[in-house]
């Protein structure tokens, strides 16, 4: 009996201490939540450029002066440039916004009609043309309302976007610092065995760097070329179209082409020939360039199928927002992982099953 009760307390002091260990755990992370955005992209900037950070430190045998010129090459080759390319963007928008006059759009309409007054779009055209006040009223209503919202939104959040960018280096410049140790103590607490844990990490760092080469670095060539070639044949709004199409390109599939192509075809249809031919032309090449950048970026490391990188792209947007881009493939990748351990373990029982 007294050993039956001496089991059973030590029963209850395990289900007790591990309880309070996840209850903590939870409790952390909700404390930790506000700052899971610049965290966790401090994370992913880590990742990109710890390549960088070893190289450096073959040279620079200082610690603390080569995570600064990392910081440094950061602002430049990222903060600065972002700022810049909003700044433009936001400039360039007032700008089409400013010339976009409803006799121009009106002069437009009359000129479909003329081209297509004998099709079937010929009464849509009409409607168009007699309730074109309307629409521009409205137009310029919601338009008015969008940029006040926005501007009311930076200034607002100004302070907030300071403090979490602060963060995210901060954050940062420990993951460079102590990302191995990090890494080793969080591997510590992991029961899974030396050898299962080396996996699980080469898999999936290997899936990751893969996945974030694959989308943001090819996806952000093939959408400022893009933006480009909108800029040689005279688009008006080029900057903002390439910032629509950076976008597009990140996401697996897509690509640039789906608006290439269009205006392209567009540049034909009103006369502009060598115009239409830089686009097409250009929308064949990029769409093309893919098969040449993928292999030396993403080198050796193990790359997910087209179709997870879409589908967990897409989820990760539609539930984390504009990081879940990141998000979503890095949760595929960890699943990925996992999956594999599994299989090695039970090799032997998958294959007799």
């Amino acid at each position: 009996m007294p050993a039956k009760n001496k089991l059973s307390f030590e029963k209850m002091r395990s289900i007790f201490f591990f309880s309070l260990i996840i209850l903590l755990s939870i409790v952390m992370l909700y404390l930790l939540r506000p700052f899971f955005y610049p965290v966790f992209w401090a994370a992913v900037i880590a990742i990109m450029f710890y390549p960088f950070y070893k190289w450096l430190g073959k040279y620079i045998k200082t610690n603390g002066l080569n995570i600064t010129i990392i910081m440094v090459s950061i602002v430049f080759i990222l903060l600065i440039p972002l700022t810049f390319i909003s700044t433009m963007v936001v400039n360039q928008s007032v700008g089409i916004y400013q010339s976009f006059s409803s006799t121009d759009l009106q002069n437009a309409l009359n000129t479909a009609h003329g081209w297509l007054g004998n099709t079937f779009v010929a009464p849509f055209i009409e409607q168009a043309q007699r309730e074109w006040p309307s629409y521009i009223s409205k137009a310029t209503q919601i338009t008015s309302n969008f940029i006040f919202a926005s501007i009311k939104s930076v200034t607002q959040n100004s302070v907030q976007f300071i403090f979490m960018l602060f963060i995210m280096f901060y954050s940062l410049y420990y993951f460079l610092k102590d990302g191995k140790k990090i890494l080793g103590r969080l591997v510590h607490f992991s029961p899974l065995g030396d050898t299962y844990e080396r996996m699980l990490f080469d898999r999936f760092t290997s899936t990751t760097r893969a996945t974030l080469k694959s989308t943001i670095i090819i996806g952000g060539i093939q959408g400022t070329l893009s933006g480009i070639l909108f800029w040689i044949a005279g688009v008006q709004g080029a900057l903002i179209w390439g910032v629509v199409m950076v976008v597009i390109a990140i996401i697996p599939v897509v690509g640039p082409a789906i608006i290439l192509i269009p205006a392209g075809i567009v540049m034909l249809v009103i006369g502009n020939f060598w115009q239409a031919m830089v686009l097409l032309i250009g929308a064949l090449v990029i769409s093309f360039m893919d098969n040449f950048l993928r292999p030396p970026l993403v080198g050796k490391d193990t790359q997910m199928h087209p179709l997870v990188v879409l589908f967990t792209t897409l989820g990760g947007i539609i539930l984390f927002g504009v990081s879940g881009f990141v998000i979503g493939p890095i949760i595929a990748a960890f699943y990925i992982s996992i999956m594999s351990i599994y299989e090695h373990y039970y090799h032997t029982e998958l294959q007799n099953n």
